[in-house]
């Protein structure tokens, strides 16, 4: 599964990712079919342009386009994702920092050009905002975006946020302000993803909304894979069966590590607003002997024997086999942190529980490196504290097959991250 996160969120090198990415399109002629004035020239062109800003299809015909924009990206920097700017959800100004330089520092130190300040016009140029813009504001825009998630029906809901999301073009000025220039600036793809968003949180509370009209409607020049039939509104009505996700918090966490207590703000009013806690353990290197990590939030002095039956403060954990020496599967020259994944998620208790369909838990793809990424839930042990406290700590503690505290050096983990949804 993939994660669209609010631009401010991204780390540094998650950032860099995209820019290189963006840079890659950019430096593609325009006859490839992923390069940026091939894909830009679909919104408004020239040569032709398929773009919907009515109904039906403003919805649809959006999230196909996006989609063939982050699979362009994804061809380059193969772990991309499209992220969004939320100018939705509360007061801002300007657009995300990130988009506001014309220069960056590339991971090298060096000075280059910011690809996410301007695109390139197709017959030549550079695209440009309104002069104002950092000191423009979205703040009333995000009011109406909030209200219109209220809509009883599709069409209402629509016409709303299709209003809200062209104040967004005009705002921001320059070529955002028209249809056939849109498309070239980088920010065009960060406001749809925004608006795309907004659609998938909608759906969640009015599943199988999509009238006939907009289900049947189609998606030229977007075909089906393997067909030469255009792709329909019903081919996009789920972002799940699409394979993404929008992340909907942007929390800050610090690095976490085993045996290292961490400390974190994490505030109620989160807390019971989201739907899953996860930490997310990555490794593609297997575990020299049988280990076991445990999570225990508030309890800062767990170790091997701090018991877990019957303890709120035990949020979770996960095994791993022992393989001898530490081995790393590669199977192909290309190694793709997500061409193929194995995932084996459960909880302490609950080794039999089928996690099939969970997004981790998928091998994706033939070739590629071989991932070992699992999970442990901390939603209820989140929500099981004091709420008198917005503070959380983390505590991993490193077993072994006999009970015995392990080093955090034994055990084989790249990175680890805190998911909430």
């Amino acid at each position: 599964m993939r994660y669209r996160k609010n631009i401010t969120c991204l780390s540094a090198d998650e950032l860099h990712d995209l820019r290189e990415a963006l840079a890659g399109m950019y430096a593609l002629p325009a006859s490839n079919p992923n390069s940026f004035a091939k894909l830009a020239g679909f919104h408004g062109g020239p040569p032709t342009a398929y773009c919907r800003h009515g109904a039906p299809g403003f919805f649809t015909w959006h999230r196909a386009y996006l989609m063939a924009f982050e699979n362009a990206l994804r061809s380059i920097r193969c772990d991309v994702t499209l992220p969004f700017w939320d100018w939705s959800s509360g007061p801002t100004t300007g657009v995300p920092e990130p988009c506001r330089h014309p220069t960056y520092v590339n991971r090298s130190g060096a000075t280059v050009a910011n690809p996410l300040y301007s695109g390139t016009r197709s017959g030549g140029g550079k695209t440009a905002r309104r002069a104002d813009i950092d000191t423009t504001a979205y703040d009333d825009l995000a009011a109406t975006a909030q209200t219109a998630l209220t809509a009883a029906t599709f069409t209402s809901f629509q016409n709303q946020i299709n209003g809200v999301h062209g104040s967004v073009h005009v705002r921001t000025g320059g070529d955002m302000g028209s249809v056939p220039t849109a498309s070239y600036d980088p920010i065009f793809y960060l406001h749809h993803a925004n608006v795309d968003r907004l659609w998938a949180q909608w759906q969640a509370s009015h599943p199988g909304a999509l009238p006939a009209s907009e289900a049947t409607f189609a998606l030229e020049p977007f075909n089906r894979p393997f067909t030469l039939q255009w792709q329909t509104g019903t081919d996009v009505e789920s972002t799940a069966a699409l394979g993404y996700q929008y992340r909907r918090f942007c929390l800050i966490f610090p690095p976490i590590r085993i045996w290292e207590l961490v400390a974190i703000e994490w505030p109620w009013t989160i807390r019971e607003q989201m739907t899953s806690a996860r930490l997310l353990i990555k490794s593609t290197q297997m575990q020299k002997r049988p280990m076991e990590i445990r999570a225990f939030l508030n309890q800062p002095e767990a170790n091997a024997g701090t018991k877990t039956a019957g303890n709120p403060a035990f949020a979770g954990a996960v095994g791993f086999l022992g393989h001898g020496e530490g081995t790393r599967h590669d199977h192909s020259t290309e190694a793709c942190r997500e061409c193929a994944q194995l995932g084996h998620t459960h909880k302490h208790a609950d080794h039999a529980h089928d996690h099939s369909d969970h997004p981790h838990s998928e091998q994706a793809g033939r070739g590629g490196e071989e991932r070992m990424d699992v999970e442990i839930d901390l939603t209820r042990a989140l929500r099981g504290g004091d709420r008198k406290n917005e503070k959380v700590s983390l505590k991993l503690v490193a077993v072994d097959i006999h009970g015995n505290e392990a080093a955090a050096g034994e055990v084989a983990v790249e990175e680890m991250e805190l998911v909430v949804e």
